[in-house]
């Protein structure tokens, strides 16, 4: 989650300074500003920071001369949080003093919360969605498995189902899930690999549904 949104301008005698920052009490390291400073080297570009204390993502604004950093939590990705940046660079020439600008510090760390919120709605929804159809996997290899324990299958319809729900079998696994003799079972096997239904892999003699 964003931490704090500041602005950096550039001063003469002391390098790159804190201007103005949302929340109050955000703490921003010294080195952490001049490092920022000096990556931009005062060219219009987006950086992403990550140190071992520090995460933010930044915009140099050529027009207005300053450098505005949305601070990060160890754990943000800060390509997520560059609308934030790119929206408040695009209306920054609106702002005309410092009130004005101070209360969009405040707008936009507030929206980058809601970038936040929004993120991980999606992550949370991606990894119910994920789970869900683990479970339907899960629940179709079990049905799958029944129908081959089964006493009504030909030993062909033993095999095919067998490979479809295995990448590649050996011989040796197929003859542990079907119960026939390995004389037969070389048979079957034979005329699936004629009728091109199954193809056999000879670097690690293994047998596959051929696509």
């Amino acid at each position: 989650m964003p931490k704090g949104i500041f602005i950096i301008k550039w001063d003469v005698v002391e390098g790159g300074t804190v201007y103005m920052r949302f929340p109050e009490d955000l703490e921003i390291p010294d080195n952490v500003v001049q490092h920022i400073q000096i990556a931009h080297n005062f060219t219009e570009s987006y950086i992403i920071t990550e140190e071992k204390d520090w995460n933010s993502v930044s915009f140099y604004n050529s027009e207005k001369e300053i450098v505005i950093v949305l601070a990060l939590d160890k754990y943000d990705e800060g390509n997520d949080y560059l609308i934030v940046l790119e929206e408040f660079n695009k209306d920054l020439y609106k702002y005309e003093n410092e009130n004005e600008l101070k209360e969009q510090l405040e707008r936009r760390f507030k929206f980058s919360l809601n970038v936040f919120r929004t993120r991980d709605e999606v992550i949370a929804k991606l990894s119910n969605d994920v789970a869900d159809l683990k479970m339907r996997v899960y629940e179709l290899e079990k049905r799958i498995e029944r129908v081959i324990q089964s006493n009504h299958l030909t030993v062909k319809s033993r095999i095919l189902f067998l490979l479809a729900t295995n990448d590649q079998l050996s011989f040796l696994d197929i003859k542990k899930q079907v119960n026939t003799s390995k004389r037969w079972l070389e048979s079957v096997i034979e005329t699936l690999i004629k009728d091109k239904i199954i193809a056999y892999n000879s670097t690690n003699n293994t047998y596959y549904i051929s696509f």
